[in-house]
């Protein structure tokens, strides 16, 4: 791969897959034929997407991935979470989803959970297609507006929040409890299976039972859903984690989202800046997805117009749609708000889109409709894939750098110190507490400065500290391709730290692979 990612590696055959995937969908929904021809569809064409890369890669994308992999890996081994660790605090805090995915790993046998965590993009998609089905048929009984919406939200939902993590179990029970409560508007909702999604939302993830209080409240008081109380149930569930299960992290953050809050500038600038110092190939990449929101969202707007012209408003598929734009408002989340926001309204974007490219009160899928819907397809589809796989270098890691991460993991002792050329590795997924972590391409500028000027001299002072029983510094290819991607650091910088090492008499290769080397200190006594 080059620096379009896995786009670089498609041909005219992969190209005529999509477009005869795409393309046969659309005319089978033009001819009327059957939900389930529409369905196989849809799941070859998830599978292609989202099947490709861990059928091709034989290892885990996404370094953060291999973050989540670690807390399920210390919940093996100790039957229990820390809420007081540093590193990884805010899992510990939340651990429904590393809980579940213990249990599970356990019962498939597996040393750990690298292989689930491979398929989850797949696993997770397909669940989301099964339950917005369920959300899309609650608001519409047109068969043709339900299809194409689900075919739109697959074409657009590019943020990749769907990998092996809280968010994608979370994103999935949300859609799920949208589901409960809007299909059940006019009698008493069944409050068993509600106060359960909310219960497992509020010990998995930290924004989603935010959004969730969002909706539900907005829903409750639109007549969308029936029941005043739900709100109340939903916030004292919340909260009471938040306060309980969760309280090291929340009193300790506290004033951050004091902070935050009201401040939407801000926190939409906190995403907005991770692209700034971005230019060539890597801006394009970041300019088709934010096309292909911009013009799923106007396709949108334009469904919504037609039906407020007509008097017609679709209300649920309105609210929920600009409900995100709050999370905006409220939290910076990491600098990732953005993303999120997009991720929860990309759903009735999606549904609202396929409504304009309807005729009202048409129950088929007339020519002009099938045109519409190409049109649209073809616009989106190209961001879509630039978003989705266009950072593939530094999303994909080998099996030789895995293979170094594991030998640090399993030689060091408790309390060692790691010094990392950046977090884009496999990092953390095996016995990661026994580490104090030092990405260098995070540390400030100054400092960063004074190391490459001397990376032997600087990296032996750190590693000679007394207070770490073993220390090391990792350095590997998905590093180089990230500090020089990112512009983290200049050009070069982990390639330049790797010379200066080799070439240093204070340093031996405790263990080294073809993608990456793990260097320690030369004498023995030193330390």
């Amino acid at each position: 791969m080059w620096a379009l990612g896995l786009l670089s590696l498609f041909n005219a055959a992969i190209v005529s897959g999509l477009v005869l995937l795409i393309g046969g969908f659309l005319y089978s929904l033009y001819r009327a034929r059957p939900g389930w021809v529409l369905g196989t569809y849809l799941v070859t064409y998830i599978a292609l997407i989202h099947g490709t890369p861990p059928l091709l890669y034989g290892t885990l994308r996404y370094s953060w991935a291999y973050k989540h992999v670690g807390i399920v890996d210390y919940i093996l081994r100790t039957g229990s979470v820390d809420p007081s660790i540093d590193v990884g605090q805010i899992y510990h805090n939340w651990p429904g989803f590393f809980a579940g995915s213990a249990l599970l790993t356990s019962l498939a046998g597996q040393p750990d959970a690298l292989e689930i965590a491979s398929w989850a993009p797949l696993a997770f998609n397909l669940m989301n297609l099964l339950v917005l089905r369920y959300v899309f048929r609650g608001m519409t009984r047109n068969r043709s507006l339900v299809w194409l919406g689900l075919l739109f939200f697959f074409l657009i939902n590019w943020v990749g929040q769907e990998y092996f993590s809280p968010q994608a179990l979370a994103f999935t029970l949300y859609l799920g409890l949208i589901g409960l409560l809007i299909r059940q508007p006019t009698h008493r909702p069944h409050i068993a299976p509600f106060a359960l999604i909310v219960a497992t939302l509020a010990v998995s993830h930290q924004i989603t039972p935010l959004m969730m209080l969002f909706a539900v409240s907005a829903l409750v008081a639109t007549r969308r859903a029936r029941g005043w109380y739900l709100p109340l149930v939903a916030l004292v569930l919340v909260a009471t984690w938040a306060l309980t299960g969760a309280r090291d992290y929340t009193l300790v953050n506290l004033q951050e989202l004091v902070v935050e809050l009201g401040d939407p500038v801000g926190n939409a600038g906190q995403t907005l800046d991770k692209s700034a110092a971005l230019s060539g190939t890597e801006l394009l990449v970041v300019w088709g997805g934010r096309f292909t929101v911009i013009v799923a969202s106007a396709v949108a707007i334009l469904g919504l117009v037609r039906r407020t012209r007509a008097r017609d408003l679709r209300v649920t598929a309105t609210v929920l749609m600009v409900l995100p734009a709050l999370l905006v408002l409220t939290t910076g989340f990491g600098g990732e708000v953005l993303f999120r926001a997009f991720l929860f309204a990309a759903p009735f974007i999606a549904f609202l889109g396929a409504d304009a490219c309807l005729p009202r009160g048409s129950r088929g899928f007339p020519p002009l409709s099938l045109l519409a819907a190409t049109v649209t397809a073809v616009l989106v589809v190209p961001g879509f894939l630039l978003g989705y796989y266009g950072k593939e270098r530094q999303n994909y890691f080998t099996p030789a750098e895995v293979q170094a991460a594991a030998w640090v993991d399993a030689h060091a002792q408790p309390g060692s110190l790691l010094v990392e050329g950046s977090t884009n590795y496999p990092m953390r997924f095996l016995e990661y507490d026994k580490f104090t972590y030092v990405p260098i391409d995070l540390e400030p500028e100054d400092t960063t400065t004074e190391l490459l000027a001397d990376p032997a001299g600087k990296l032996e002072k750190w590693l000679n500290d007394p207070q770490y029983t073993d220390a090391y510094v990792l350095l590997t290819r998905g590093q180089g391709i990230a500090v020089d991607t990112e512009a983290s650091m200049p050009e070069g910088s982990v390639e330049q730290i790797e010379f200066a090492l080799r070439h240093s008499e204070s340093f031996r290769i405790a263990f080294e692979t073809s993608d990456a080397v793990v260097f320690t200190l030369s004498k023995p006594g030193s330390k």
